[in-house]
């Protein structure tokens, strides 16, 4: 049988395999080419859409340029040309403010050297200072002589000082008044009267400011400085950090036009001076320091744009090879290097005295709007992307760089800073299709074919298993048919013969042998009977006579009949009936074998127990058959599952006692076709309470 089961589900698995999984299979095949041309298709719409995303970001680069060079185009006019190599002018420097990509602005003619707008500056050339007035400095100069006399010949300085307080009132002008106080206060700083000093040097710093001692140097910046040096000899660190401060947001601004050597001077004194108050513990001293490396940072930063500046100055044959006069509504932008670094400058509409030009910002140009560019486009492109410079350096990048995807490369033109612009398409990988409306259909043809091969094969399992478990079932109930029937038939028949050959010798023992027979053949008859009506019952052909009758009587019958044939083997059954009870609607034939067989299994399975309780009352609407064993019990996990065809527990207890594991499933057939149920109580060891419950009868 087992053979023959096998050989079952191979023939089922076979017409699976050639009924489902070949045309499946093909059709997956057919979907599966469908799917990497849809992702080819993909991938070639994806390198087209990077590529134009390349273009636009090149080209709002551009137009973004031009608009600045526009806007200066039209304010070139109403500036006058300037006179000094590094000039000011207040609507340049306002214009140069709010186009943060323009580095410098400068103009260029063809005798002059160009002229740089100062920018920003730091300092300029020592060279290109501006001179104080000559002749009222060398007038000063006459004045001062006789305090010098004092103050280095005689070395007398309360002579020199008297002297220079009797002289200030007398002056007039602000480089002789200037020059004076810092005569006076250089004088009060040699006798040690740093008090006095200190409020000299203040009255320098609000009065005289912008005077120049040696033609070079700004007086204010000299007062500020030495201040801040006597804060510190008296050991008054946070106003001398204060004074510095002060000092250095001057020169970021600038205040003062200085030159490399004495910035460069000025800075070595500011240095010197926080070397020395970093020694303190003091909080607030802590506090100052942190906002002075601010604005130091900040210095560093305008150190090197000027130097970027002045380096463009000092090459001063690049604008003059790329000048282009007397040309109307001319823009042209170069590029150069000059020391390792990259310069865009553009050279704009020329006139009779020369060319206007201004020098683009690369790196503002690169991380504000090249950047900003890039992750609009990102944002609706969906790509990984990377730029690089012209020696292939990486200047940024996306927080994510693909390995194995081609990249897309968009190069800047000469007219726009040096750099190259990669990008990386998303990944798109063979289900990319589900997620682009109209261009899946081969990805859902494959996921409806692998969905029928699952289901199917889901389904094609099930069947072939509970087959096979049919199968073992129906074998198992053969076998266990068979045994039940031998057993009363041998019986029988070992009587019969004894009786037939005389071998009985009273007649008690024939009385005794005709009734053992009597009860094998009631036996076999049941045996007989259940099949039958399993049978008729699976084909639904059984037919039930219901009659509206007391049910009393049948359960007394069946009762006393167990009690009788089980007196023998110590079985105790008790029958509890609270008369009267009302009729139901049955078939007495049907009723007798419910109770036959519940009873038979309370028997089968009491295991040591030999009591059995058999209760008829009514409850509500319903009559309640109850009857309760005390013996092997029944998990409850197999509840659910005695009252199925053929089922047994596995319990190796009940596995021991015979039976065709058909009685259950017809008793529920049976209460289920009287419009009643049947439920079962029970706890393993210590035994079950089967409960059938049958409508009351209404008319």
């Amino acid at each position: 049988m087992k053979k023959r089961g096998e050989i079952r589900r191979k023939r089922i698995i076979f017409y699976y395999v050639l009924a489902i999984v070949l045309p499946c299979l093909i059709l997956g095949i057919l979907a599966f080419r469908g799917i990497k041309n849809d992702q080819a298709l993909v991938e070639r719409e994806q390198r087209r859409n990077l590529l134009e995303a390349g273009q636009q970001i090149i080209q709002e680069t551009d137009a973004y340029l031009s608009s600045i060079e526009n806007c200066f185009v039209e304010i070139i006019d109403s500036i006058a040309i300037p006179q000094k190599t590094i000039f000011t002018n207040s609507l340049l420097n306002r214009f140069s403010a709010q186009h943060q990509a323009v580095a410098g602005i400068f103009f260029v003619s063809d005798v002059d050297v160009p002229l740089l707008l100062n920018n920003g500056m730091l300092y300029v050339p020592d060279d290109f200072l501006t001179v104080s007035d000559v002749a009222g400095s060398q007038a000063t100069q006459y004045i001062l002589e006789k305090g010098w006399q004092f103050e280095f010949r005689e070395k007398n300085y309360p002579k020199a000082l008297e002297y220079y307080y009797s002289i200030l009132p007398k002056v007039t002008g602000e480089q002789s008044g200037g020059e004076i106080l810092n005569a006076i206060a250089r004088v009060q700083k040699k006798l040690k009267l740093d008090g006095e000093t200190i409020e000299t040097y203040d009255l320098i710093w609000n009065d005289y400011p912008q005077v120049l001692i040696q033609n070079k140097i700004p007086l204010g910046a000299v007062a500020l400085l030495e201040k801040s040096l006597l804060y510190l000899k008296k050991t008054d660190t946070i106003s001398a950090l204060k004074t510095v401060r002060l000092l250095m947001r001057q020169m970021k601004k600038p205040t003062w036009e200085l030159g490399y050597s004495h910035y460069a001077n000025f800075l070595s004194k500011i240095d010197e001076i926080i070397s020395r108050c970093e020694s303190s513990r003091d909080e607030e001293t802590g506090r100052w320091l942190q906002r002075i490396n601010i604005i130091k940072d900040s210095l560093l930063l305008s150190e090197k744009h000027t130097e970027y500046l002045l380096s463009f100055l000092e090459n001063s044959e690049i604008m003059f090879g790329n000048m282009e006069p007397y040309r109307e509504n001319y823009n042209h932008r170069h590029k150069t290097r000059i020391n390792g670094k990259s310069y865009l400058f553009s050279m704009l509409p020329g006139n009779d005295y020369g060319q206007w030009g201004l020098i683009m910002d690369p790196g503002y140009i690169l991380k504000n709007t090249i950047h900003y560019l890039i992750l609009e486009k990102a944002n609706e492109s969906n790509f990984y992307w990377e730029v690089t410079d012209e020696n292939g350096e990486l200047l940024l990048k996306s927080d994510y760089i693909p390995e194995d995807t081609p990249p897309v490369y968009a190069v800047f033109p000469s007219n726009l800073p040096s750099l190259s612009l990669t990008l990386y398409q998303e990944d798109s990988g063979l289900f990319v299709s589900l997620i682009r409306p109209g261009k899946g259909l081969f990805f859902y043809i494959f996921v409806v074919i692998v969905i029928i091969l699952a289901c199917g094969l889901f389904f094609t399992l099930q069947t072939v298993n509970n087959e096979l478990y049919l199968s073992r079932m129906k074998s198992y109930f053969m076998s266990t048919v068979s045994h039940e029937f031998k057993s009363p038939l041998t019986s029988i028949r070992q009587m019969a013969e004894m009786l037939v050959r005389g071998r009985v010798p009273s007649p008690e023992k024939h009385q005794k042998y005709y009734a053992t027979i009597l009860q094998q053949s009631e036996r076999l008859s049941h045996l007989i009977d259940n099949i039958l009506d399993f049978s008729k019952m699976e084909e639904g052909q059984k037919i039930f006579r219901f009659e509206k009758a007391d049910i009393i009587p049948v359960v007394k019958d069946i009762v006393e009949s167990f009690q009788k044939h089980t007196a023998d083997q110590g079985f105790h059954i008790s029958l509890t009936i609270p008369e009267p009870l009302p009729d139901v609607v049955f078939d007495r034939e049907a009723m007798e074998q419910v109770m036959h067989n519940l009873l038979d299994n309370a028997c089968k399975y009491s295991g040591e127990s030999k009591t059995i309780e058999v209760q008829l009352f009514p409850k509500g609407s319903k009559i309640v058959i109850s009857v309760r064993d005390y013996g092997v019990g029944i998990r409850k996990e197999d509840q659910d599952k005695i009252f199925s065809r053929f089922y047994r527990t596995g319990e190796e207890l009940t596995q021991t006692v015979k039976g065709s594991g058909i009685g259950l499933t017809i008793v529920k057939q049976i209460v289920e076709a009287h419009q009643g149920e049947i439920t079962v109580e029970s706890s393993p060891g210590k035994g079950s309470i089967f409960s059938v419950k049958l409508p009351v009868s209404q008319k």
